[in-house]
């Protein structure tokens, strides 16, 4: 049993830090971190997408920028962010995306 703990432990330390975008907090994380462009002051439109992630084990759902302007019927991209929420390795990824 002892064995199956650490070998459980190490699996998540190794899947925390083996994740780029993860900025710690496996207990809360909430940040926002800018993507690219990042003029969305000229911008009228927005779109954005989700997607969750349990225990850096199971993913669902598009965060990706294209679905993003895709539901924010965005043609030309100005800029766009990503918001994440993390609450003890339930994790949500927003993509907000502003263009025109």
């Amino acid at each position: 049993m002892k064995k199956l703990f650490l070998l459980t432990a190490l699996f998540m330390l190794t899947a925390a830090t083996a994740n780029a975008e993860f900025l710690g907090g496996f207990i809360y994380n909430g940040t926002t971190t800018p993507g690219g462009g990042y003029t969305p002051a000229i911008a009228s439109k927005q779109g954005s997408a989700t997607c969750k992630n349990i225990w850096y084990i199971v993913t669902v759902g598009d965060c990706s920028v294209k679905t993003a302007m895709k539901n924010g019927n965005i043609r030309s991209l100005a800029g766009y962010d990503v918001h994440r929420e993390n609450i003890l390795g339930f994790q949500t990824i927003t993509v907000n995306a502003w263009g025109n």
